[in-house]
């Protein structure tokens, strides 16, 4: 549900769709695609699977207006078709209803990437990011040296497994499933990956990943150790990295990713109160939706993506 408070997403290319991200995907060994409209722009990605070819379009096609859809809508079809594609996945970047986009044949599929987000339009100063976030959060930061808690970032694939426990710890406590480490890895020889690391007497209690697009810094992945989580480790990382991302000229933080669910078992309950805390909007996006091309080997996919949960969750056990 759109929150009535909340916004449409800022009109330029979310980093999903960005160039250093289709140069990063390319280097994983997928094939890309980008094509402009007079009002949409997307960047898809070539997928395979054991049945054939689908397109996905991570926070895409990005939108100017409503009424684009349709012509977007148009190129992607012509380009699955090309590719020999048996559906696309797409993400608009301006929310729709469902009645809108069953008119474009699409249908609501499980998410990809979040229908919700909060970002943080910028001010001009450290201080007011100071005032925004609150003087709990800015004492942690300010004093940081003083309890003996020391920030810095990485470029280092080593240090990746600094980071890669905190985040299992998360995903575990949480119950979501975590990319893997090599891949989180190889984004670090990206200049749009950072890792950030706060340490406690040289003893590691946080480890952020940021990316940095064009207009905008993300709150990409991030993991805590939860024995020193009074130490407020994590809170005093993402403010380091608004910092760095306002000093890099940056219009706004995206902190990537909430519920709008008031109810606190939900999964994402904790993470989006901590990421509120920090000031911020609401932007929603359509969220995940299918376009199918061949609905027989579309029926055949989802049995076969039902098994293959069946099997990770035991081995999970």
């Amino acid at each position: 549900m759109t929150s009535k408070n909340s916004k449409p997403a800022p009109s330029d290319l979310h980093f999903l769709q960005s160039k250093a991200w289709e140069e990063f995907q390319q280097s994983e060994g997928y094939k890309t695609f980008r094509q402009k409209g007079q009002d949409f722009e997307f960047m898809a990605i070539l997928k395979h699977t054991p049945l054939g070819n689908y397109l996905f379009l991570p926070y895409g096609p990005c939108l100017k207006n409503k009424t684009a859809l349709a012509a977007a809508t148009h190129a992607i079809k012509k380009l699955a078709t090309e590719q020999k594609c048996f559906f696309v996945r797409i993400e608009p970047t301006i929310p729709f209803a469902e009645s809108e986009m069953r008119k474009i044949g699409a249908k609501k599929s499980h998410h990809i990437d979040p229908e919700h987000t909060w970002i943080l339009d910028l001010p001009k100063t450290d201080e007011e990011i100071y005032q925004i976030i609150g003087k709990n959060k800015a004492r942690a930061h300010r004093n940081r040296a003083l309890k003996n808690i020391t920030v810095r970032t990485s470029k280092d694939v080593a240090d990746m497994d600094i980071f890669f426990k905190f985040y299992e710890d998360v995903a575990k406590k949480d119950n979501f499933q975590t990319s893997e480490r090599n891949y989180l890895a190889h984004q670090l020889k990206f200049d749009f990956a950072t890792l950030y690391i706060a340490e406690f007497e040289k003893q590691v209690i946080a480890a952020t990943i940021m990316y940095s697009g064009k207009d905008a810094c993300y709150y990409a992945y991030a993991g805590t150790d939860y024995e020193h989580r009074k130490k407020e480790g994590g809170a005093i990382l993402l403010t380091q990295m608004l910092f760095d991302a306002r000093a890099a000229g940056k219009k706004y933080f995206d902190f990537w990713g909430i519920t709008t669910s008031d109810d606190p078992a939900d999964p994402w309950f904790g993470f989006t109160k901590f990421k509120k805390s920090f000031g911020g909007r609401q932007i929603d996006y359509a969220g995940t939706y299918d376009i199918v091309l061949s609905p027989a080997k579309y029926r055949a996919y989802g049995v076969l993506r039902k098994i293959n949960r069946a099997k990770r969750k035991l081995t999970r056990r």
